[in-house]
C-alpha cells in the first residue's frame, strides 16, 4: 500500500490541472460573447476546433508517452518539463484584442485555444496515466482517484468561481488577467508537487519504452473491444452534459438568476457537498457494484438538471442553492466512479491482448472527453446564435433567456440519460475484475 501522503501529493496536481481546465470550461466562451465581443457562433466554434485538436493530440501524445524513456520516469518527466509552458498557454487564452475585428479576435481565440489544448494533453494524459502504473489494487485505485476527485472538484470551486467573481472588479478585463497570473502559479507548484510525490514508482519494467511505432490501427483494435467502446461512449454523452452545465453556468448567473455572485454561492455549495460525499461513494463502491451505483447518481442527476434549468429564477434562489446541494451528492459519485473505470481498462486489455498501454488508454478516454467537451461549447455558441443572444445587452430576449435554460438544463439532463442507458451495457464488475488481476498474477507473477 501506499503511504497516504503520495496519494495526496499525486492528487494535487489535479487541483492546479483542474483550475485551469475549469476556468476555461466555465468562463472562455462567456468571455469571448461578452468581454472582447465575438459572435456567439464564432466563440462556440474556436473553442470546438480547441477541443477538437485536444481530442486528436491526446493518443498521439499517449502513443508519444508509452514510447518515451527517461530517468525522471516515462510520465513524470512531462510533468517537470511541460508545466511552466503549460501556465504560460492558460496567460494567453485572455489576451484576445478587444480592439480588432471578428475575424482576428476569432483566429487569435482558436491559435490560443489550440496552444493551450496541446500543452494540456502533454500534462494531463501523462498524469491520469500514473494511477494504474501507482498501484494495481481495486480498491487503492479508487482510494486515489477518489482523493484526486476531491481536489479536482476543490478545483472546480476556484477556477468556476473566482472567474465569475472577476465581474466585481472594476474592469473585467483586468480581474480575468489577474486571475490567470495567479491561477499559473499555482499550476505550476501543484503539478511539481505531484511529479515529486511519485518519484521513484515507475519501476524500471514500467519506464522501457513499447518495441514498436504504434498505429492507428491499434486504436480501432481497442475500440472493437466490446467493454472499451461502451465506457468511451459513455464518456462523450457524459462530456457534452457536463460541458454544457458548466459553460452555461456565467450566462444562467448573469441572466436567469441575476447576479453572478449567487451562482458562486451555489457553485461552493455543490463543492462542498461533492466533497463531503465523496467518501461516501467510496465506501459504498467497495461493497456494491459500481456500474449499478453511477446509474442510479446519474438518473438522479438529471432530474435535478431538468428542474434547476426549467424552473429556477430570480425569484427562487434558495430552491437553486438546494438543486446545487442535491446535484453535489451524485455529481462526486461521477467523478469517484467513472474516472476509475479507464484503470481497470488497462487490466482488462492486456488480459484479453496480453498487450498494455496505460496511456494509450487514458488518451483514447481523454480523446471522446474532450471532444464530448468541445462539441457542447459549440452546441452552445450556435443556440445562443440562433435565439439571438447579444453579449453587449444586459436585458436579452425571452428566446435567448429560452436557450441559456436549455443549455443549463434540458441538454446536459437528457445527456444523462442517455449516458445511463449506454453505460448498462458495461461488463467489468468487480467479480470480472478480481478475476482479471488474479489471471495476470499468475502470468507475471512476483
Amino acid at each position: 500500500m501506499l503511504p497516504l501522503r503520495k496519494k495526496i501529493g499525486y492528487g494535487l496536481g489535479d487541483l492546479g490541472i483542474s483550475i485551469s481546465y475549469f476556468t476555461v470550461g466555465f468562463f472562455f466562451i462567456y468571455y469571448l460573447t461578452d468581454i472582447v465581443g465575438l459572435e456567439p457562433y464564432l466563440a462556440g466554434l474556436a473553442y470546438f476546433i480547441g477541443k477538437a485538436w485536444d481530442s486528436l493530440n491526446d493518443p498521439l501524445i499517449g502513443a508519444l508517452n508509452d514510447r518515451s524513456a527517461s530517468p525522471l520516469g516515462r510520465k513524470r518527466s512531462y510533468l517537470l518539463w511541460c508545466v511552466i509552458p503549460f501556465a504560460i498557454s492558460f496567460i494567453v487564452l485572455w489576451m484576445v484584442p478587444l480592439d480588432a475585428g471578428q475575424t482576428v479576435k476569432f483566429l487569435f481565440a482558436t491559435a490560443a485555444m489550440l496552444l493551450y489544448a496541446t500543452l494540456y494533453s502533454l500534462i494531463a494524459v501523462p498524469y491520469m496515466a500514473l494511477v494504474p502504473v501507482m498501484t494495481d489494487d481495486y480498491d487503492e485505485r479508487t482510494q486515489i482517484v477518489g482523493i484526486r476527485a476531491v481536489l479536482s472538484t476543490l478545483g472546480t470551486l476556484v477556477g468556476g468561481g473566482a472567474a465569475m467573481l472577476v465581474s466585481r472588479f472594476a474592469s473585467e478585463l483586468m480581474g480575468l488577467r489577474v486571475m490567470a497570473l495567479t491561477f499559473s502559479i499555482l499550476l505550476v507548484l501543484t503539478v511539481f508537487v505531484a511529479a515529486q510525490s511519485v518519484r521513484n514508482l515507475e519501476g524500471d519494467s514500467k519506464n522501457k519504452p513499447a518495441n514498436k511505432l504504434l498505429d492507428w490501427h491499434l486504436y480501432w483494435k481497442l475500440l472493437k473491444e466490446r467493454n472499451i467502446a461502451v465506457l468511451m461512449i459513455f464518456k462523450f454523452i457524459g462530456a457534452i452534459a457536463t460541458g454544457s452545465l458548466t459553460a452555461s453556468l456565467p450566462y444562467f448567473a448573469k441572466h436567469i438568476l441575476g447576479d453572478e455572485g449567487r451562482s458562486t454561492i451555489g457553485l461552493a455549495l455543490y463543492i462542498v457537498v461533492s466533497a463531503i460525499f465523496i467518501p461516501i461513494w467510496d465506501r459504498l463502491a467497495r461493497r456494491f457494484d459500481r456500474r449499478r451505483l453511477l446509474l442510479i447518481a446519474m438518473f438522479v442527476l438529471a432530474a435535478i438538471l431538468f428542474a434547476v434549468g426549467l424552473f429556477v429564477s430570480s425569484a427562487s434562489v434558495v430552491a437553486f442553492y438546494l438543486g446545487c446541494g442535491l446535484m453535489g451528492t451524485v455529481m462526486s459519485a461521477y467523478m469517484l466512479i467513472a474516472f476509475s473505470f479507464p484503470a481497470d481498462l488497462v487490466d482488462y486489455y492486456e488480459y484479453q491482448s496480453g498487450e498494455r498501454h496505460e496511456s494509450i488508454i487514458f488518451g483514447l478516454w481523454m480523446t471522446v472527453h474532450q471532444l464530448g467537451i468541445g462539441f457542447a461549447g459549440l452546441l452552445l455558441g450556435f443556440f445562443l446564435q440562433i435565439f439571438h443572444y447579444d453579449g453587449t445587452l444586459t436585458i436579452q430576449t425571452d428566446s435567448a433567456l429560452l436557450a441559456v435554460r436549455m443549455a443549463l438544463g434540458a441538454i446536459p439532463g437528457a445527456a444523462m440519460l442517455l449516458a445511463v442507458v449506454v453505460l448498462q451495457q458495461y461488463g467489468i464488475t468487480r467479480q470480472k475484475y478480481l478475476e482479471i488481476r488474479q489471471a495476470l498474477a499468475g502470468k507475471h507473477p512476483a
